[in-house]
């Protein structure tokens, strides 16, 4: 009697977990289904680093405009503007605490593994994730030799599901998660050249262009 008891005050705290990351990670973004227990391990660090960075940045408005980091870390890591504008536009629209269903984290949705290789400790803080996501994106600019196509289809998928010539298969999301960022890069492009700045995209042009395509 006593074991089953246990056992049912186990599943009830497994449960109440299950659900309470979920909701927590839909909160901020994520279309998490509440009782899913998929990528649960890159779900729990998210949520934990984004407590911890919470903590950490009680009065601070770092995170109000992430924006004009993508810029500054696109420039220093040889990414064209509007395009890491589009990715970061595309994965988060810009919130700097976002959380996917799958765990990805930040303005430009690093997954656990990507952001320790690319040197991110704190994957909410914009500059420090704007910085890693483009050192990723100058590495998978130099494998796709400048393809953007294969390169926003590497960032939603991974280079290992996305071949480096030949025909392009892809899952459906990706091939509309790729056609979505390179329509955004074309717009802001565009406004940027209205604006006689190609260089340079204002953060409120760059989002404005952006919503010329649904999400």
């Amino acid at each position: 009697m006593c074991h089953h008891r246990d056992v049912r005050l186990i599943a009830f705290i497994a449960v109440a977990y299950v659900l309470g990351l979920n909701c927590t990670v839909r909160h901020f973004g994520g279309d998490a289904f509440p009782l899913s227990v998929v990528r649960l391990p890159e779900k729990t660090q998210a949520v934990v680093l984004l407590g911890i960075h919470s903590v950490k940045h009680l009065w601070n408005d770092h995170c109000n405009d992430p924006s004009q980091y993508v810029m500054e870390a696109a420039r220093q890591n040889g990414i064209p503007v509007s395009f890491a504008l589009s990715i970061a536009r595309t994965e988060s629209n810009f919130r700097s605490h976002s959380i996917s269903s799958t765990g990805a984290m930040g303005v430009m949705q690093l997954m656990p593994n990507t952001a320790r290789e690319n040197g991110v400790i704190d994957p909410f803080d914009p500059q420090e994730n704007a910085r890693g996501a483009t050192n990723y994106l100058s590495t998978l600019w130099k494998r796709y030799r400048g393809n953007k196509l294969r390169i926003a289809a590497a960032y939603n998928a991974g280079p290992g599901r996305v071949s480096q010539k030949g025909a392009l298969q892809i899952p459906r999301e990706t091939q509309g998660y790729a056609k979505r960022v390179l329509a955004r890069d074309k717009g802001t492009r565009a406004n940027s050249i209205a604006m006689n700045d190609p260089d340079r995209v204002k953060p409120a042009a760059a989002a404005a262009a952006a919503t010329t395509t649904t999400h």
